[in-house]
């Protein structure tokens, strides 16, 4: 456990705490907990998640800025239900991407476990977009990676990060239920979008 871990972890559970709650201030802690954890990552050998973080980023500014421009023409961030047929395409790509980003890290690097550090980075990505759009979907995705990313940390001994993981889910949970919650009044609930805007 170093230090730029313990901070990582503080920083990432402030953020998506935040997130649960639907506070534009997620995005900039969340921000700045992809940056550390780019270092944790690189540290530990997982390339493909170390450079997620990268992608995180871009995803983060994209999402703090979206729901900043919701919040000065809402009183609350308003949370969305997808189609079923966005989710599943968004998973297919999601496969296909984890396949050929596994395959190039088993054959070019030394990545320590390159077929999981794929799925769960592009999983992740995909969890972030849906996050940024406020699809209420993005919660159940989180718990699934969440808790795939708890046994490849203990197996790579980031015993800190399997701990924050498990927090995560805990969080997610909460999320879940708020934005059902959220859901139910009409102020805050858009109805569900069939395709995805350009």
């Amino acid at each position: 456990m170093s230090p730029v871990e313990a901070l990582a972890v503080l920083v990432t559970m402030t953020g998506i705490w935040l997130m649960a709650r639907r506070r534009v201030l997620g995005w900039p802690c969340s921000l700045l907990a992809s940056l550390l954890y780019l270092v944790v990552f690189a540290r530990s050998r997982l390339y493909a998640d170390s450079a997620l973080q990268l992608v995180f980023c871009l995803f983060i500014l994209k999402g703090w800025y979206e729901w900043h421009k919701l919040r000065l023409v809402t009183a609350e961030i308003v949370v969305q239900r997808a189609s079923g047929r966005i989710l599943m395409r968004d998973l297919l790509i999601a496969g296909w991407c984890s396949l050929t980003l596994g395959t190039f890290l088993r054959l070019w690097t030394s990545d320590a476990a390159p077929m999981t550090d794929a799925t769960l980075s592009v999983l992740s990505v995909v969890g972030q977009i849906w996050t940024g759009k406020r699809f209420m979907a993005c919660w159940l995705l989180w718990i699934l990676v969440d808790g795939a990313y708890i046994m490849l940390f203990i197996e790579r001994g980031l015993w800190l990060s399997a701990g924050l993981y498990a927090g995560l889910i805990v969080i997610a949970l909460y999320g879940w239920r708020s934005w059902h919650i959220s859901a139910k009044s009409p102020a805050v609930m858009e109805k569900p979008i069939q395709r995805q805007p350009d």
